[in-house]
């Protein structure tokens, strides 16, 4: 038996150690004080991710007694209709109204524009070479660029970041305060006016805009398009921030890797695989079986809760040898950190794209660059790993 506890600190900072604990001992594992499976194996999880007889189930969840109150806040019922709390039929009508933005040809096109703002980034601290790169650097950037792609006027975004972090903090499992509710069904209703606010004057050829005639020839109700307005712009940003920073220190605690990347810029879009699978920014993802089913010799029952701990699967051993260890000349790597599924990332491409540009300039451009703290700290957010400060200096 493991005693298998996500919320505790040593957890929050680096859970990889207990994660490889779980799978060596019980990668099928009945967490009691959880009330849910977990799976901690790469292959258990990228099936179960798939497997149709799994899904989202939404209502089947709102219908426990014990998550009654928690699902009737205004944040849930406001959101409660975007894709990724969706299962068929809704779900690939409202992906397919979504994805005509991010298509290859249309997220490759945006490199320019990218790369413009890690330039100008970077430019203003020239004269201190110095920055914390989470707030100077990997929060404004794809924030900048989520909002470019939504058709979001420049002037109109400053209280966008506010409500995205105000939201955000209901994806960690720990209780949330009075205020922490408050903040976060405030934020949910600014996101809704705001949205609905936009419909008459979204900007043409934005994504928001393909939206907007969506709803107007019916293809969306309002409701839908406000709630998943809100996670394209949230999961555009927010989880890409991880990458940049959970990567960057990845790579600066192997400076090997930096001076191979430098050498080769051909290794970059390996790099950001391996970055993407070294330490991912969603750790978790959630799904309920719909019908009995066995998996590693457990029977999981109709109804039951399951944690895909996706961090957990991109460092099995049985995948990847040697996982604890960055190598961004590793072969065949496919990481689970955009999940799996109908339900896989539909900016999956929209952040390689961003990852390959910052990490190709960082490797060329700044050779000395290197942290200046020794233990720089994570959120405590459980599902979403990312660092909330990375001081460094070039």
């Amino acid at each position: 038996m493991i005693d298998f506890n996500p919320l505790t600190p040593e957890y929050r900072q680096n859970p990889y150690p207990h994660l490889h604990a779980l799978r060596a001992v019980d990668p099928v594992h009945w967490s009691a004080g959880g009330y849910c499976w977990v799976l901690t194996r790469y292959d258990h999880i990228k099936g179960f991710l798939a497997d149709p007889r799994c899904g989202i189930g939404l209502d089947i969840l709102a219908a426990q007694p014990a998550l009654a109150p928690v699902m009737a806040e205004p944040y849930n019922q406001i959101i409660r209709t975007q894709m990724l709390s969706s299962d068929p039929p809704a779900h690939p009508r409202l992906r397919g109204i979504a994805s005509r933005t991010f298509t290859a040809a249309a997220v490759n096109e945006l490199k320019g524009k990218i790369q413009k703002r890690v330039d100008d980034l970077f430019a203003a601290h020239a004269g201190t070479r110095t920055m914390d790169f989470i707030t100077d650097f990997a929060y404004p950037l794809p924030f900048a660029v989520i909002c470019d792609i939504m058709g979001i006027p420049d002037e109109e975004r400053f209280p966008l970041e506010k409500f995205t972090h105000d939201l955000m903090r209901t994806t960690d499992p720990t209780p949330m305060t009075d205020q922490c509710t408050h903040e976060a069904n405030h934020a949910a209703i600014g996101f809704r006016d705001y949205f609905l606010d936009l419909v008459p004057r979204a900007k043409a050829g934005s994504l928001f805009a393909h939206m907007a005639e969506a709803l107007n020839e019916g293809q969306m109700d309002a409701e839908e398009l406000v709630a998943n307005s809100i996670l394209i712009f949230c999961a555009g940003h927010d989880t890409v921030v991880n990458l940049f920073g959970n990567g960057l220190l990845a790579l600066l605690r192997h400076p090997d890797q930096v001076a191979l990347l430098r050498q080769d810029p051909s290794l970059t879009k390996n790099a950001v695989e391996e970055l993407l699978r070294y330490d991912a920014s969603v750790q978790i993802a959630r799904r309920l079986a719909f019908e009995d089913l066995e998996l590693g010799g457990k029977w999981i029952q109709k109804g039951a809760y399951v944690l895909c701990m996706l961090g957990a699967g991109n460092r099995d051993p049985d995948m990847y040898p040697d996982p604890d260890r960055v190598d961004i000349t590793r072969p065949n790597i496919r990481p689970l950190s955009f999940g799996g599924g109908i339900h896989y990332c539909l900016g999956a491409g929209l952040a390689r794209v961003e990852g390959e540009v910052v990490f190709s300039t960082i490797s060329q451009r700044m050779p000395e660059m290197h942290i200046t703290v020794d233990n720089p700290p994570f959120h405590r957010n459980t599902f979403v790993r990312g660092l909330s400060s990375l001081p460094i200096a070039w």
